[in-house]
């Protein structure tokens, strides 16, 4: 990712992995749109994740940001997270420290750190297949609570032992 961001020559830049996809033609134009305000910095949107039947198995709808709501386990899905590249240049890249969780720790230090402008999509952006592999077994698993936890504690998470424990409790009402 920091080798793409480093090469990319836009303004804008976002990160969509190899099995996901967008789930409308429109995805990019909406979020160019979005950008026309110049005080926006970050745009986020909604998830699918489907199985390998492309069926829907879990809706991730972020959400508005509100100051603060990382404290409770909330964060955008990163697949749908486009932000200014000059973000990158003044707030560091995607610090790989934190493995699994460099998405999350970066979008920290954007957002709930550094009170960057977001602006949400209640829309549907991508569409992502279940799996991965922080979710592939316990120790990937653990790992990656491991790294959430330091990825935290790094950006000024309140509780961040009470918020890595509520982080995956929120997702349970997000399966169909």
């Amino acid at each position: 990712m920091n080798k793409g961001i480093k090469l990319a020559t836009g303004d804008i830049v976002g990160m969509l992995n190899a099995d996901d996809f967008f789930a409308y033609n429109d995805i990019i134009s909406c979020v160019a749109a979005a950008f026309v305000n110049p005080n926006v910095d970050v745009v986020y949107g909604n998830l699918d994740y489907i199985n390998s039947n492309e069926t829907i198995v879990r809706k991730w709808k972020a959400g508005t940001y509100i100051h603060g709501i990382f404290n409770w386990g909330w964060m955008p899905p990163h697949p749908t997270f486009y932000c200014k590249k000059l973000l990158f240049k003044n707030l560091g890249l995607y610090d790989l420290q934190y493995g699994t969780a460099a998405d999350y720790e970066l979008m920290l230090r954007f957002i709930h750190l550094n009170k960057v402008n977001v602006n949400y999509l209640n829309k549907t952006m991508v569409k992502m297949t279940v799996g991965g592999i922080s979710n592939e077994n316990y120790a990937n698993r653990l790992k990656a609570w491991t790294f959430d936890f330091k990825a935290m504690k790094k950006n000024g998470v309140i509780f961040p032992l009470f918020c890595v424990i509520f982080k995956p409790l929120r997702k349970i009402l997000q399966y169909t």
